[in-house]
């Protein structure tokens, strides 16, 4: 009986914990806050606004008459920020308490002119320094112990990049984005130089034109490009920024400040952040970036300029981005003092169009200088809706609280507690790269043996990415080499026809010549009305052939190889590699070419058996993956 009694406590006991959780369940939601609005332009509402708590991941969109209605969060918080932003429009936003049940969000539109005389702000640390002219620091000193509100920064700091995003602008340096007017393979290309400087080496666009700079700088140096589209030289861009007026990182006089802006220092930054997030539209055609592509909106606000400055503040900044709740206010902090950043939302930035303009661009034969974006957009990976960016920028998790804001900024304006770590995308833009490379297709090898003969079928699958292999400029390359070798360590010979092409390098292989192996290369080549074939892009009027494999589809080669009779097994290695331009021309122009590995593959196979033990390389089970989704 006293232990019936016992079960029985217990058991209420446990009904009672049970609706203790569900009543907590309960009370949680009960204090989720619901709030709702208007977002207006200070007379008329404003449809099809996105609205979110700041940082969040959900949003809603305005109806027709401008209203909203958000569920936010029951944490215990003294303030709650609710940003709007739309297409076209600077984000907006209100801090309001948790009791606060209904508001109205105010959206300013983006001023329509674009300023051409605006001046362009370096990415880089800059440090002014006074100590040389002790009357100007003495007088800001004094205003600073009074009622300047940004002191420090404005005696010491010029408003860069760097101010705020350190950790993006630490990922933009390592980036070729960065390298655009200061890459030594770029310059060698447009110059006709070698990696030592020597003149008339190898092809070299302005040997071929020494009249026309081209439009090689509307991509790789827009920011001087913009003032003469297609007609500005490369070179001499990268003499002013390099050369005469290098970029001073650090400390600077406000003398060098201005020497720098006027001679376009800045432009030697290449594909900069201040340039990029400028960037209004692009219209997807083949013209090359600032010539026809890109429509940039430059705004000076010059009259908050004087009023920020009077009060000791930094110079407001105009950007547009893919936030629609990135303000100008501090979400966390009512002593912060404001950001400088005034943003607008542009969906763009989230799309491949965006790309679109400088990875898509001809001659003026019709031939591809680059042809990604067409590639991304014949591909299933667009009719997924995945985008370059989800490759290309994917997420950084390694940025603390998944926050965009850091560096020096943190000592005047308090970011955001938390953005999810997913939205925040990384700056160092790889592409050909091995962390890309690697895995981008994978390789399945069936091997016989016939009689006196060994057949070996090689399929090459485009697995991981979302454009040809390779893609990109057309001097990329990949080349796979298949090599038999016996238990003696002995190669068996070879009775195919199928070799690496000559752009494979002609020579010992051990200093990475390969061509004329059993194997296969993969590139687009061109030629010229001259009958000359591997010319450069600038030069081709035609296509020798194009042999790269198109995006989720394969490639199928075999080679044979004579057997003897008294071989005991073979191991057939199979090696994928890439490189970034072709051996010949690399060894011309005296580049370091480094081999990047796809994909290898070891398969054993016993003479007159077919396929006995395999060790796949390690992107198969990827390959299976990533096949999945598609088949």
């Amino acid at each position: 009986m006293t232990r019936m009694y016992s079960v029985y406590q217990k058991a209420r006991l446990v009904g009672y914990c049970i609706t203790l959780a569900l009543c907590l369940v309960c009370a949680v939601d009960t204090m989720a806050i619901q709030i709702s609005g208007v977002v207006t332009d200070g007379k008329n509402p404003i449809p099809g606004v996105r609205v979110r708590v700041h940082g969040g991941t959900k949003f809603e969109v305005t109806d027709s008459h401008g209203r909203f209605m958000l569920t936010t969060p029951g944490e215990a918080v003294t303030s709650i920020v609710i940003a709007a932003g739309k297409e076209g429009w600077i984000n907006g936003g209100v801090k309001i308490t948790p009791k606060t049940s209904y508001t109205t969000i105010v959206l300013e539109r983006v001023p329509e002119d674009d300023d051409p005389d605006y001046k362009f702000i370096t990415p880089h640390k800059s440090l002014v320094d006074l100590r040389d002219d002790q009357e100007k620091m003495n007088s800001l000193r004094l205003k600073s112990h009074t009622h300047f509100k940004e002191s420090c920064n404005l005696c010491h700091f010029e408003p860069t990049c760097f101010l705020c995003h350190r950790e993006l602008y630490t990922q933009w340096t390592t980036s070729q984005h960065a390298r655009g007017v200061d890459n030594p393979w770029t310059l060698n290309l447009y110059d006709g130089t070698d990696a030592e400087g020597n003149e008339n080496t190898g092809p070299g666009y302005r040997l071929d034109f020494p009249d026309n700079p081209g439009n090689c700088a509307d991509c790789h140096a827009p920011t001087a490009a913009i003032n003469a589209p297609g007609q500005t030289d490369l070179k001499v861009v990268y003499n002013r920024a390099f050369v005469a007026y290098p970029t001073k990182i650090g400390y600077k006089s406000f003398e060098r400040v201005e020497q720098e802006q006027m001679a376009g220092s800045v432009d030697g930054a290449g594909i900069h952040c201040d340039f990029c997030h400028k960037i209004q539209d692009v219209e997807v055609n083949d013209e090359a970036g600032v010539d026809g592509s890109i429509t940039l909106h430059r705004l000076s606000l010059d009259v908050e300029k004087e009023k920020r400055e009077a009060e000791g503040r930094l110079h407001p900044m105009f950007v547009y981005g893919p936030y629609d709740d990135v303000v100008s206010f501090s979400p966390v902090s009512n002593s912060a003092i404001t950001s400088p950043m005034v943003a607008s939302y542009n969906p763009i930035y989230k799309s491949s169009d965006y790309c679109s303009a400088c990875h898509q661009h001809k001659n003026e034969y019709g031939l591809p200088f680059m042809d990604t974006y067409r590639e991304w957009k014949e591909s299933p990976y667009a009719a997924l809706g995945v985008q370059c960016q989800d490759c290309h920028m994917k997420p950084d998790y390694d940025v603390v609280y998944g926050t965009f804001v850091n560096g020096d900024a943190e000592k005047f304006w308090t970011p955001a507690e938390f953005r999810d770590i997913s939205s925040v995308r990384r700056h160092d833009f790889p592409g050909g790269t091995e962390e890309l490379v690697k895995n981008a297709a994978a390789l399945a090898i069936e091997a016989v043996s016939d009689n006196d003969q060994l057949i070996v079928k090689v399929n090459v699958r485009n697995v991981n990415t979302g454009h040809h292999l390779p893609s990109g400029i057309t001097i990329r390359n990949i080349l796979m080499m298949v090599t038999p070798i016996t238990e003696n360590g002995d190669t068996l010979r070879y009775t195919g026809d199928q070799r690496v092409p000559i752009y494979g390098g002609v020579g010992d292989p051990l200093d990475g010549n390969f061509a004329d192996l059993p194997g296969k290369g993969f590139a687009l080549i061109f030629g010229d009305d001259k009958g000359n074939t591997h010319v450069m892009d600038w030069q081709a009027t035609r296509i020798i052939e194009d042999t790269r494999i198109i995006a989720r589809e394969e490639d199928i080669s075999v080679y044979t190889f004579e057997l003897p009779s008294d071989v005991g097994k073979v191991d057939i290695h199979t090696r994928l590699i890439y490189r970034r331009a072709f051996k010949p021309l690399a060894d011309i122009k005296k580049w370091i070419l480094k081999d990047m590995v796809v994909a290898t593959d070891k398969t054993t196979v016993k003479p007159r058996k077919r396929l006995e033990a395999s060790i796949p390389s390690e992107v198969l089970s990827l390959q299976d993956r990533i096949w999945s989704v598609f088949d």
